[in-house]
């Protein structure tokens, strides 16, 4: 199952004071309001876009369990990111359930790299 992405764009540079919400160095939010723009054209409802030590997060729940798309910049890069889907399992518990997941990240994921690979200025690696 992919459910991870790495790109090179010069599109997502950091915001002014983006370091003071994630570890030194760290940024992504560009890039996470890029994917929850192009996602929300495909019907699919970003719930929450916030800030961890690493990474902007993005939660989609509207599916039988959550999904969570985590941007960042690779380490001491200003123009390589990782985008990575959550779960990375094939089956999520809830309340006593086992729900497949693996098709509905691939559905994501290509969701994704279809968006990534229609802007020129970005190139997956």
């Amino acid at each position: 199952m992919k459910a991870d992405i790495l790109i090179e764009s010069n599109l997502f540079p950091s915001y002014k004071g983006e370091e003071e919400l994630l570890n030194s160095g760290r940024f992504g939010k560009r890039l996470a309001e890029f994917l929850k723009s192009e996602l929300e054209k495909e019907n699919i409802i970003i719930k929450d876009l916030y800030p961890t030590d690493y990474s902007f997060e993005l939660r989609i729940d509207q599916f039988e369990f959550e999904i969570f798309i985590l941007t960042g910049n690779i380490d001491g890069e200003l123009n390589k990111y990782l985008i990575s889907i959550e779960p990375k399992k094939e089956f999520v518990r809830k309340w006593f359930r086992k729900i497949p997941s693996k098709k509905r990240i691939n559905e994501l994921y290509k969701i994704i790299e279809k968006k990534l690979t229609q802007n020129e200025e970005i190139n997956i690696i």
